[in-house]
Order: C-alpha cells, then sequence, then structure tokens
C-alpha cells in the first residue's frame, strides 16, 4: 500500500514538473525571446515563408519536454528531485535563443557553451548517480507531503528559468532591434517606434531604424526628435557592415544609391541631394542630417533651393522649430510663422530657461518640458 501511494505521488510531481516546464519553454520562445529567433529565421531563411513564433514554441517545447523525460529513464530523478531531470532541456533553450550580432558579422566562439554544457552534464551525471546510490535509499520509506515535493521542485525550476534568462541573450539594445524589426514587418510601425522609446543608450543600430521608419511613414521631419538622437547625423545610416536585422542596402534602395568608401554620412546624403533627380526620402534625410549637425542656416538655404518658396506653417514641426531658432539667433533671417501655438510653446521655452540659474536645474526642467522638439537638441542636446 505504501510503495503504491509513493508511486501515485511521483506521477503527480512528474505531471507537475513536465507541464510547468512545457508552459514556460512555450511562452519563453512564442513571447520573450520570439523577435530574436525571427531575426534568426529571416537572415536564414531569407523571408520566403511567414515566421510564426507560436507555431515554432509548439514543436520546441514538445520536444525538450520528451527529452527531458527520456534521460530521467536514465537518471531517474523523483520526488523533490524531479525538475533536476530539465537542466539539460534548460540548458538547450537558452542556446537555442542565444542570438546576437555574430548573426550578421561572424566570429563566434563556441568555447563557452562547451564549457558550460560540460559542467552541467558532469553535475547532472554526478546528482544523478549520487541520488541513485544514496540518498533515495535513506528516503525511499520517508513520508512527504505533495504540496512540499512541489514546492522543492517550484524552487528548482525558478533557479533554473532563471538561468535560461541569464545565458540566453541579454544585449537589451540588439533585443529591441531584433522586436523593431518584427512588429515592423507586422504592420506595426507606431508600435516599432515605441521600443526603447525613454531609453536614454539608445544604440546607433536603433535610431538608425527609427529613422528608417519615420521615413518609410514621410514622419522623418514631423518626429525625429521626439527620440534620443546620440550620434549626430551618423545615426541617420546603419554601420557599412551589417550589425542588425535592418541591412544598408535597404537603406541605399529607399535612397537610390550607396555610400562611398570613406564618404561620411551628411557628405552622402549632399550628394544624393544635388543629383538630378531628388525623391522625397532623399530629401528628408539631407535636412534632418543637416539638422542634427546644427546647420540650421545651410537647412534653411537647402530647404529654399529644395523646396523653392515655401510657406512655413506647411511646413513638418521640426523643420518649423529650426527656422523658429534661425528667426532667434539671425537678425537676417525673416520668418512668417502664423503657428500660434509653436511660437507660444518657444516663448515658454525662453521663460523656463530664464527661471533657472543652475544649469543644471535648467537642463532637466527644459528636458522635462521640451525634450521631445528640436530646441532641445540644439540647445541642450546632442
Amino acid at each position: 500500500m505504501r510503495n503504491k501511494e509513493e508511486k501515485r505521488l511521483q506521477r503527480v510531481v512528474a505531471l507537475f514538473c513536465a507541464t510547468l516546464f512545457a508552459l514556460f519553454s512555450f511562452l519563453f520562445v512564442a513571447v520573450y525571446q520570439s523577435p530574436l529567433l525571427e531575426v534568426l529565421y529571416d537572415y536564414v531563411a531569407t523571408g520566403k515563408l511567414d515566421y510564426n513564433g507560436y507555431l515554432v514554441a509548439a514543436v520546441i517545447s514538445p520536444l525538450l519536454t520528451l527529452l527531458a523525460l527520456w534521460l530521467n529513464r536514465i537518471a531517474k530523478f523523483q520526488r523533490e528531485w524531479t525538475a533536476m531531470a530539465y537542466l539539460p532541456s534548460v540548458l538547450l533553450l537558452a542556446f537555442i535563443t542565444d542570438i546576437d550580432r555574430s548573426l550578421y558579422v561572424g566570429g563566434r566562439s563556441s568555447t563557452s557553451w562547451i564549457v558550460i554544457f560540460s559542467v552541467a552534464m558532469f553535475v547532472y551525471a554526478a546528482l544523478a548517480f549520487v541520488l541513485q546510490r544514496v540518498l533515495f535509499e535513506k528516503i525511499k520509506n520517508l513520508a512527504m507531503s505533495t504540496n512540499r515535493m512541489i514546492w522543492r521542485n517550484l524552487i528548482l525550476f525558478v533557479i533554473m528559468f532563471c538561468l535560461a534568462g541569464t545565458l540566453s541573450n541579454g544585449e537589451e539594445n540588439f533585443k529591441r532591434e531584433a522586436l523593431v524589426a518584427s512588429r515592423y514587418k507586422g504592420g506595426d510601425a507606431e508600435g516599432a517606434l515605441a521600443v526603447g522609446y525613454k531609453s536614454l543608450d539608445a544604440s546607433r543600430e536603433l535610431t538608425a531604424m527609427r529613422a528608417y521608419i519615420l521615413a518609410k511613414e514621410n514622419s522623418l521631419g514631423e518626429r525625429l526628435f521626439e527620440y534620443p538622437q546620440l550620434y549626430g547625423a551618423e545615426g541617420l545610416l546603419p554601420f557599412a557592415q551589417q550589425t542588425s536585422p535592418l541591412s544598408p542596402d535597404t537603406v541605399a534602395t529607399l535612397l537610390g544609391d550607396t555610400i562611398k568608401e570613406n564618404e561620411n554620412t551628411l557628405d552622402y546624403l549632399r550628394r544624393l541631394a544635388h543629383a538630378d533627380t531628388l525623391c522625397v526620402a532623399v530629401r528628408d534625410y539631407y535636412l534632418s542630417a543637416l539638422l542634427l549637425e546644427k546647420e540650421v542656416i545651410e537647412f534653411e538655404a537647402e530647404l529654399t533651393r529644395m523646396c523653392g518658396s515655401y510657406r512655413a506653417d506647411s511646413l513638418p514641426k521640426h523643420y518649423r522649430e529650426a527656422l523658429l531658432l534661425l528667426k532667434e539667433f539671425s537678425s537676417e533671417y525673416q520668418l512668417n510663422l502664423e503657428d500660434s501655438v509653436l511660437n507660444s510653446k518657444f516663448r515658454s521655452l525662453r521663460e523656463v530657461e530664464s527661471k533657472y540659474d543652475d544649469a543644471l536645474m535648467r537642463n532637466n526642467y527644459v528636458r522635462k518640458a521640451f525634450g521631445r522638439t528640436y530646441w532641445w537638441y540644439f540647445l541642450y542636446g546632442g
């Protein structure tokens, strides 16, 4: 009777462990690390079929669960140690989702994973041996409640799940870039732009991806400075060698030509802007590059050259903000801007500046109220 009860208890614990791991691995693949796997899929399969994270998770999760159950027929982890049977599967789960920039640039070493798997499998085998030969023989006749066994297994799972999260890709910016690519590919441009919206350590690649999306949405001059700009004009373009889901060739296709060797971003865009044919994307990229380099006088001259006799109130928001600054600093420039809201906002900026003598305090208050304007970037950022 005692032996029958012990087997029933073990079946309950085994079912709990299998269910918990299957659920975790499914969510880990389908939700948490789905953008990274989608980036890998797009790079390998070159977008021939649409990626479905739930379908991939529906395959990986059962396979890893069955692997753990099969290995446990040899290791024979049981009772409060049943969760340890899933250690190899947890490591494989982390390995599958450890995707970083080496996907594009190469040069990744597998030494660390060889060491991790070697140490983990040694611990797995040693623990299985000790538990089978020593511990289980001593405690097999000791009574233990189902709740107590489940709680101890749950603690082991929490430790292993944290291990999976730690060993899989932890580079935050690359994960953001992957999420941007995933959302934009799915048609959610606003969702893509919202990724890392408040982050002050955005990578150049992430900054270039935002610029590309804004250009495709015809919003570059309207919204570029709503996002942190840490790289000047260089932040408009990805690196010459692909390091993120945004390929340099993709941007070059939008602009109509590739950047030349030893040509900086501003010179490249200036060359395109002075070509015989001028597309809207080139115009907005070039004018944005001038604003990012704080070349406001040249910006106004090029705006006039490309747009002719323009009406200031019809220009994108950041262009109007730049022209207001030019009017402020140059008595020779005359601006007829009827936008009362923008004029009032600029006066408010000057009022806030005049209130605080301390530079740091003034900086913080201006950023809080005007951090999404070109004025903030020109006067305090960049």
